[in-house]
């Protein structure tokens, strides 16, 4: 017997149908590790490349998703910036230096300091006799005689070659004796005048040159 639907009826079935066609359903993409590609609706096995996708199971066909956009490329990082420390240049040598015949400190670039003659008396050597001096009053015997070579018997009088006493200062030492010296320098400027001034300004920039590595 055939029995005629209500058309209301079958519009609703109509609807139903075409709703239930048109629902997506996760389907999978699997490669073997020969390349092999196989879709199936169950999650790929062990071993398998998977790529999961959204399909419609409206005439059996499984249509395979359509491929991921590629993800954005990662910001390129900024140029790391190396800053390299400025290399000092070494401090340059000082030598401290003291002379043979009045003690007197001074310092020198190179220590290197040539021999001269002196009068024995100055370096503290004695007369040859007290006898010869005893006409001479006390204050008197303090300042031994000073004459030419060979002019003289007295020992005093005789001539010794001597040289000055160098040392090298280490670098802290050297560095401290330089400021020493521009600060000398900067007063000599404010008292000199003309081309005296001008002279010492090169020493100041000679001075300031060695400070450079301290």
């Amino acid at each position: 017997m055939r029995v005629a639907l209500p058309g209301s009826v079958l519009g609703i079935g109509l609807i139903v149908a075409f709703g239930a066609a048109a629902a997506a359903t996760t389907g999978y993409r699997c490669t073997d590790a020969s390349g092999r590609i196989a879709f199936q609706d169950k999650p790929c096995t062990a071993g398998h490349d998977t790529t999961a996708f959204q399909y419609e199971r409206g005439d059996g066909a499984i249509a395979e998703a359509p491929p991921a956009a590629p993800p954005a490329p990662a910001p390129a990082a900024a140029p790391s910036v190396v800053q390299t420390p400025i290399a000092r240049p070494p401090v340059p040598p000082l030598f401290r230096c003291v002379r043979a015949d009045n003690e007197k400190v001074y310092y020198s670039d190179t220590g290197d300091t040539a021999p001269y003659a002196v009068p024995a008396g100055v370096l503290g050597i004695p007369s040859s006799s007290l006898a010869e001096n005893a006409h001479v009053s006390a204050p008197e015997l303090n300042r031994t005689p000073i004459a030419a070579p060979g002019t003289s018997r007295d020992i005093a009088a005789a001539y010794v070659q001597v040289q000055d006493r160098c040392v090298r200062m280490s670098p802290a030492e050297a560095c401290r004796q330089f400021r020493v010296q521009l600060d000398q320098n900067l007063a000599r400027q404010r008292s000199a005048s003309g081309d005296e001034r001008e002279g010492i300004r090169r020493e100041a920039q000679a001075i300031a040159e060695k400070l450079a590595g301290c």
